[in-house]
């Protein structure tokens, strides 16, 4: 009996040494988001939307301008804004994340998307707003279903390198600034809407009329 709540106790210990993996999805005063290099001003929750991306600690680089998902990282963990100016907070009330498919006591490469909440607020409606092509460029948006609407807001990090997980008791790691190689905060770029052809023909009527008119006066 005594071998079995051994055998028992250890499977226990085991499963719990491979559990899922934390990080504490928060960024700090000194690691503010910004946009267009000036720091967020106060904003209602959701007006800014996050994801951590996530990769094994041999990856080291991500593209920007390319979806994470063809490059071989995966969605860890979402965040919004929080009230305060410049901050955000991620998946849970106390900003502890788990990241999915890590286990507690490894170690992982990370990197920020954020963008601005006219696009949605997960990676997929990201992928819809730029035509659901793995180039997340202005060009890929305006090819795509939403060309013409709304400008917007967005933005990714460099990558954290070999941020440690923890497991849900703590204590937890940050990819903001706590931890060598992790990213300092990042500024989201804004990006004027282009009208769709039939704006710029529109445009291009109205600017032939005034001519013509001018010239019969």
């Amino acid at each position: 009996m005594k071998k079995l709540l051994t055998i028992a106790a250890l499977i226990g210990v085991t499963s719990l040494s491979y559990g899922q993996g934390f990080i504490t999805f928060v960024n700090g005063t000194t690691t503010k988001m910004s946009t267009n290099g000036v720091v967020m001003g106060a904003d209602a929750v959701g007006t800014w939307y996050y994801a951590l991306f996530v990769a094994p600690s041999t990856q080291n680089t991500i593209t920007a301008g390319v979806d994470p998902l063809s490059q071989g990282w995966t969605v860890g963990a979402y965040a919004t804004n929080t009230a305060s100016a410049g901050r955000l907070s991620g998946n849970s009330s106390s900003g502890n994340a788990a990241v999915a498919g890590f286990a507690a006591g490894t170690t992982a490469d990370m990197a920020i998307a954020g963008w601005s909440g006219n696009i949605g607020a997960s990676w997929a409606a990201v992928e819809a707003f730029f035509g659901n092509q793995n180039a997340l460029t202005q060009a890929s948006h305006d090819a795509g279903a939403n060309a013409g609407v709304g400008g917007w807001f967005g933005g990714l990090t460099a990558v954290a390198n070999d941020i440690p997980l923890a497991p849900s008791t703590g204590p937890f790691n940050s990819p903001f600034g706590t931890v060598a190689g992790a990213v300092p905060g990042f500024s989201l770029s804004f990006i004027p809407a282009v009208p769709e052809p039939g704006t710029f023909a529109l445009a291009g009527l109205g600017a032939a009329a005034l001519l013509i008119f001018r010239r019969r006066k």
